[in-house]
């Protein structure tokens, strides 16, 4: 998203998991799937510009955050709670990072495979096949913002057949090439952030497990 104005401003971004979003905005998540739509056309006329004004005139971001949450909760006690069986069957994409199969989901949750597909489609918003490929791309890149790797071994570790592999499916979801996007996580933040690697974890994906050769003694204090 690219924005222009005048002067100084603020801004409020708002991210969502994708179940998040299903209870939130209260449709099936497929009409949104590839495409850009103004908040008025789900959360009511008048919505957006009422919501700005709203935390335009709050004295302080305490009370901002206090109306956003007001205003979210209400719009998830309306809504409608997400599908058991799709908690389940998105839970175990992401903590699989994408390597389970349609026939996996169906025989953990219960259910056919087709009803799975649909499911997944209406709660996530595209199909079991397309979310493994972003899953493993994410955890991917989840990977390399946190321990660095060849691309050979980090196409090992994500799960991909070989680094040719990587390459096509950063290029067809980024238009990138995995070097290409390392290079811009790898650029040093501006201003007083620290460290020279920024983390991409964009779905809320597990933490990678770390490799044999990372992993500190445990301390017995530690818990789990």
């Amino acid at each position: 998203m690219v924005a222009g104005f005048d002067g100084a401003g603020h801004a409020v971004e708002i991210d969502l998991t994708p179940l998040g979003a299903y209870q939130l905005l209260n449709l099936p998540l497929h009409h949104l799937a590839r495409t850009v739509i103004a908040p008025d056309h789900i959360m009511g006329p008048g919505w957006a510009a009422n919501t700005t004004e709203q935390l335009a005139a709050a004295l302080s971001w305490p009370r901002r955050w206090q109306i956003l949450d007001a205003l979210l909760a209400r719009r998830l006690r309306a809504g409608t709670l997400p599908s058991p069986a799709a908690v389940q069957a998105w839970s175990l994409l992401r903590e699989r990072g994408g390597a389970v199969s349609l026939r996996e989901l169906s025989r953990a949750t219960g259910l056919g495979q087709r009803r799975i597909q649909q499911l997944l489609r209406e709660h996530v918003g595209l199909p079991p096949q397309t979310l493994s490929r972003i899953v493993r791309f994410h955890r991917a890149l989840a990977m390399a913002s946190t321990a660095p790797d060849s691309l050979v071994d980090l196409a090992g570790r994500a799960g991909y057949h070989d680094q040719s592999h990587m390459n096509r499916d950063f290029r067809a979801l980024s238009g990138k090439t995995p070097g290409e996007l390392l290079h811009l996580m790898r650029r040093r933040p501006a201003g007083h952030s620290s460290g020279h690697i920024q983390s991409f974890n964009d779905f809320g994906l597990p933490p990678p497990h770390p490799r044999a050769a990372d992993r500190q003694p445990a301390d017995p204090n530690d818990s789990l």
